[in-house]
């Protein structure tokens, strides 16, 4: 019996420890890493960061898809991620904004039009475009949340997704794509050149999802203020998510309404009445009288 009461107790005890031990998945497409080894060591460092930070170890996993990434997550094999707000601002779930990713001491960054062979808009009707993916709404990121609805949905031949920023750029220098929307601060392929700068939109936010505690979240939180980065993600800073429902909004379609204007009319009662003639009409007093039966 006694035996039995000490193997229950350290199955209890295993099973606090095997809980603060998590896994930090990465899903980050339009982050300007240098490279693919530079992203796996940043979620390698970021993960043993927010696994020390709750006494037990982590684990940083890259994810390239989308569908790869939401399915880990579905499974709860991710307890933690670093994701772009673009993709969680029309994924939805069951997450808690931890803190915004800061590049330059900025969570949010412009992003660019960028083309070879001219300088101009128009002239780009009817071309391909590529961007780094977001899980599948590529075409309305770029109407919608970076052009603001200001080209028809039929204006470029094609959007496609790239699996993430450099990969666009590369098709680009390649001529595997004519334009590439991608983020301000990357080195541009040669012969290309920036041909209108958008507005700028909140970068890979820290989430945590629903197995990770109110007390561990709190944990994370703190710990995430300390992490010291690299060029590309230095570090995070408290956030309310409100960067995500902001590109969430953007998503819809612009309705463009031409400028209403109201005249300033002065309605004097003499101008109504000038030049009319009124007159009471008189009738006999025996309308208004029943005849006697």
């Amino acid at each position: 019996m006694a035996a039995r009461s000490v193997l229950v107790l350290a199955l209890l005890l295993g099973g606090v420890a095997d809980a603060d031990n998590i896994t930090v998945g990465v899903f980050t497409p339009s982050a300007i890493f240098p490279s693919t080894t530079a992203r796996v060591e940043l979620a390698s460092r970021l993960g043993d960061h927010l696994g020390k930070a709750l006494g037990g170890t982590g684990t940083g996993r890259v994810y390239a898809r989308a569908g790869d990434f939401a399915s880990a997550v579905k499974r709860g094999e991710v307890q933690v991620a670093l994701v772009d707000a673009a993709y969680l601002s029309s994924a939805g779930g069951g997450y808690t904004v931890i803190g915004a990713a800061t590049r330059g001491g900025e969570s949010q960054h412009a992003w660019q039009l960028v083309a070879k062979t001219t300088s101009k808009i128009s002239d780009l009707k009817g071309k391909r475009v590529i961007v780094p993916t977001n899980g599948g709404r590529e075409t309305d990121f770029v109407l919608n949340v970076m052009l603001a609805g200001e080209v028809a949905r039929d204006f470029f031949g094609k959007i496609e997704p790239a699996p993430d920023t450099a990969a666009a750029l590369a098709a680009l220098g390649l001529g595997r794509a004519d334009v590439a929307v991608v983020p301000v601060g990357v080195d541009l392929p040669a012969g290309t050149s920036t041909i209108l700068t958008l507005a700028p939109i909140a970068g890979p936010v820290l989430v945590a999802y629903a197995t990770v505690s109110a007390t561990q979240r709190q944990t994370l939180v703190a710990a995430a203020g300390s992490f010291k980065g690299d060029s590309t993600v230095g570090g995070f800073r408290a956030s309310d998510g409100d960067g995500i429902r902001t590109i969430a909004r953007r998503y819809g379609v612009a309705q463009k309404r031409g400028v209403f204007a109201v005249p300033a009319v002065r309605l004097v009662v003499g101008d109504l009445v000038e030049g009319r003639t009124f007159a009471i009409e008189r009738a006999p007093a025996a309308t208004f009288v029943l005849s006697p039966r």
